[in-house]
């Protein structure tokens, strides 16, 4: 993953107004975007994945990552607001190639690298908190600096906006 930490009064200012069960805001305190998953069954699996890691992250420079513009990821089911990737998509899909080759990818869709904002776990009720939603995300723009990229994980039963834990760091070159 790589930290969005620039995107903390964002999620707190959404989850202010939105945040409940069926609508499940990112915790402001793990803003990020997801390059990967890997399968991790136990504690002990985030420093192996990271050894794995480490000498792709020695070849990849720093970049700057611009996350701005609402979109969503319509579903019937689990509906998630986010917002795009507006500079340094390139670099990100580079880096995410670079990771694929270190275990096995598990994420079963077409990746678009995007800043999570909410999970609807209601279809009706993130319906009605999408204009809210909307609104809080309209003219935001998220910066950061990406000198590294994280492990992170959640409980088996746990939920990625609320339960997610960075464990692990892994610096780029010169680090």
């Amino acid at each position: 993953m790589v930290r969005v930490d620039s995107a903390r009064e964002l999620l707190s200012s959404i989850a202010a107004d939105v945040d409940d069960d069926d609508v499940r805001v990112q915790d402001p305190r793990t803003g990020h975007i997801t390059l990967f998953y890997a399968l991790l069954r136990g504690r002990r699996d985030a420093p192996v994945l990271a050894d794995r890691i480490r000498e792709a992250a020695t070849a990849i420079k720093p970049f700057s990552v611009t996350c701005a513009g609402f979109d969503e990821f319509p579903s019937t089911t689990r509906p998630v607001a986010w917002l795009g990737v507006q500079q340094g998509i390139e670099e990100l899909l580079s880096l995410r190639t670079s990771l694929c080759a270190c275990d096995q990818d598990c994420h079963r869709h077409a990746f678009i690298p995007h800043l999570t904002l909410a999970y609807g776990e209601e279809a009706a009720t993130y319906a009605a908190a999408h204009e809210k939603i909307r609104i809080h995300a309209g003219t935001a723009v998220c910066e950061t600096h990406v000198d590294a990229v994280w492990i992170a994980g959640f409980p088996q039963n746990g939920h990625p906006a609320r339960d997610l834990r960075y464990v692990e760091r892994v610096p780029f070159a010169g680090q």
